[in-house]
């Protein structure tokens, strides 16, 4: 009885190991045994980003290989202030940066080392005027849609009924 037991668990096992193998967990080019970061290091193309940085579709390059003179007392204007409670909606968070440079940067000769300036959009933010109030729609939010998108009749224009 015991010599079947251990014929049946070595037959299971070399079961489980032929599995295992065809399944390709022991091949080179498995995912579950490559390093999780190795894309991350470099995200570009290799020959070309190896010449030019990364930003260089979206921001003009500059062309130089080498950093530039600033130093922190240079850099800390390109940071965007804003007045508290602005009336006009300006935040710090803005939405079109002309260099990707803000003020921030560590190591303070890295700013305008690689992009020039692009022009940019305005970053004022226009508030939405009052919605126009039509009765063909349901209104969510600041928007109307279309009383087709609703299952069922409807109550009313306030009470849609789903079904």
């Amino acid at each position: 009885m015991t010599k079947m037991k251990i014929f049946f668990g070595i037959l299971i096992f070399i079961i489980i190991c032929i599995s295992l193998n065809n399944s390709g967990i022991f091949s080179g080019n498995n995912k579950f045994l490559k390093e999780g970061l190795q894309n991350l290091a470099n995200p570009g193309e290799y020959p070309y980003s190896t010449e030019y940085p990364l930003l260089e579709g979206s921001y003009p390059y500059t062309g130089s290989k080498t950093v530039s003179n600033k130093d922190y007392n240079d850099i800390w204007m390109k940071y965007p202030v804003f007045p508290v409670g602005s009336y006009a909606q300006m935040t710090n968070n803005l939405r079109y940066w002309s260099n990707p440079d803000d003020g921030e940067c560590i190591r303070a000769d890295m700013c305008d080392a690689l992009y020039k300036d692009k022009e940019v959009l305005s970053n004022v933010i226009q508030p939405l005027g009052p919605v126009p109030e039509t009765m063909s729609g349901v209104r969510v939010n600041y928007y109307n849609t279309d009383q087709n998108l609703f299952l069922g009749p409807q109550a009313g224009p306030e009470l849609p009924v789903f079904a």
